[in-house]
């Protein structure tokens, strides 16, 4: 009896594209910078902190740095805490999704830790709302974690506790008497650490400053470009979609939004109004959705003639349905592609704006740390530092771009 071959393995185009996009060795390669950018900005209370990560005195065994997590008097922006909670589920959920890797849709597994790690930071955030329930006077009366290196070197020799601290001894918020403008290299007799990258004018350290601006770059794109999609596509696909006088009247819209320099209304706006990184994030995704709209409606109007959307509307379902779950999914491949390039534009637009000095002087920014540079032009270090960091990521995600859409243009491939 003649051995028959197994049948070929089919792959949905989504696989055949990712296979293109993963042969290629340079978005390998983007994807491991990517992924250490953000696992820096994950894990940036671990890498850098005063506090110890292990504590065992007499006392019994405790993990200050932990406990601090979700303290607001340590991380009093919202975005502290979302990443505080990604870096706590992160390692069981990896451990779920390899678990169920062959039973679960990848998007369903994706959708899954997206929405368990937004759940959790709504629920940690129930205290933070202002009122006087007694979750909020607990947490306001919760006092500063002691056990840091300052309390451990103070201690004698033959008395310290047992003790594990992070590899860099400085807080991102600290500012270090005598630390103003200090070289790369410079000791500090407080912590015993080093200045690694020296310290800016503020006294803080520009390491530690890097790790924690790799945050704020991250919250920006992701919120500034998710708010720009948000309402590009909404506009685009009911201008795709039911064309006619809709259509004229979205697109006037869309042309009067473009008709204005991007940089330049978001300058003037944040002029305007108060120095806060999200009021940065909201104005930069309300101007940057007129690309999207257009993106999106030029989708719509290729699909909305096809076969499979006149076969759903001759059954009479809903237009909302059509548009959103029959459209959409088809029209997706553009809007990821898109979507890397927004957030690459989002990271720089605040950090331009920083740099020029409407920037958020509360967050350790990478702009911010630029703007510094720029006042104090004898010290390099402010302005490479953080200017090879953008670099980086803005980079990163051109390349990460590139290749998306090279392997998903099916003109590529045939």
């Amino acid at each position: 009896m003649s051995d028959v071959p197994a049948p070929p393995r089919l792959q949905s185009p989504g696989q055949l594209a990712w296979e293109r996009f993963i042969a290629r060795g340079s978005s390998r390669f983007g994807m491991v910078v990517m992924g250490l950018i953000v696992s820096v900005g994950i894990y940036a209370p671990f890498l850098s902190n005063e506090l110890a990560l292990v504590w065992w005195d007499k006392n019994g065994l405790s993990f200050p740095a932990f406990a601090d997590l979700f303290n607001r008097r340590s991380y009093q922006k919202p975005h502290d805490l979302f990443f505080n909670v990604t870096a706590l589920l992160l390692p069981p959920l990896l451990i779920i999704q390899w678990l169920v890797r062959q039973h679960v849709r990848i998007s369903r597994r994706i959708l899954g830790m997206v929405g368990i790690v937004v759940a959790v930071g709504l629920l940690c955030w129930a205290p933070f709302i202002p009122g006087k329930n007694g979750w909020t006077a607990a947490w306001d009366h919760r006092p500063f974690v002691e056990q840091n290196i300052q309390t451990w070197r103070e201690l004698p020799p033959d008395s310290r506790p047992l003790a594990v601290f992070a590899p860099v001894k400085h807080r991102f918020d600290a500012t270090y008497p005598g630390a103003v403008l200090q070289s790369p290299g410079t000791h500090n007799p407080l912590t015993g650490g080093t200045y690694w990258l020296g310290t800016d004018a503020g006294g803080h350290d520009v390491l530690t400053h890097l790790f924690f601006g790799a945050r704020i770059s991250l919250t920006v794109g992701l919120v500034a470009t998710g708010l720009a999609f948000f309402i590009g596509i909404i506009i685009g696909a009911v201008s795709g979609y039911f064309g006619g006088w809709i259509d004229i009247l979205l697109q006037r819209m869309v042309e009067i939004m473009m008709c204005f320099p991007t940089f330049i209304l978001i300058l003037t706006v944040v002029a305007m109004l108060d120095r806060d990184i999200f009021i940065i994030m909201v104005v930069i995704g309300l101007t940057g959705w007129a690309g999207v709209a257009r993106l999106v409606r030029g989708e719509f109007l290729s699909h909305s003639v096809r076969d499979y959307v006149v076969a759903a509307e001759a059954l009479g379902l809903p237009k909302w349905r059509i548009m959103f779950r029959h459209i959409m999914p088809n029209a997706i491949a553009p809007l990821i592609i898109s979507a890397t390039f927004g957030i690459a534009g989002s990271v720089g637009a605040e950090s331009g704006l920083a740099f020029v000095g409407l920037g958020d002087p509360t967050t350790p920014s990478w702009g911010v740390l630029m703007e510094q540079g720029r006042q104090n032009i004898r010290y390099p270090w402010l302005i490479y530092t953080p200017g090879l960091a953008i670099f980086i990521i803005v980079m990163t995600l051109n390349l990460l771009g590139n290749n998306l859409r090279e392997a998903i243009d099916p003109k590529n491939h045939r």
